[in-house]
């Protein structure tokens, strides 16, 4: 795994640091990974690295385990069902 302290470009240590986000311009509102899955929807937000050397923007999650579904989610639509099988799924 790469060093979270480099930049994945060009391999400066000069990482700008401070609360970088990054937000839509129309509702401010952070931009998410979103996980969809058998009717359940688990959100992280996706962070900035940002190199002071040659401007590079680097995007990660800090907490990725958050997008893994478990048997404690529950879908966000009680009335939620699986769908048939269709033959276009092989």
């Amino acid at each position: 795994m790469s060093d979270p302290n480099k930049c994945s470009k060009c391999g400066s240590s000069r990482i700008i640091r401070g609360d970088l986000g990054l937000r839509t311009s129309r509702d401010l509102e952070l931009i998410m990974v979103v996980r969809k899955d058998h009717g359940i929807e688990k959100k992280v937000p996706l962070l900035p690295k940002v190199c002071g050397e040659c401007g590079f923007v680097d995007l990660f999650v800090r907490e990725p385990e958050n997008l893994i579904i478990d048997q404690s989610d529950k879908p966000i639509n009680p009335d939620y069902k699986n769908r048939p099988l269709l033959e276009s799924d092989f």
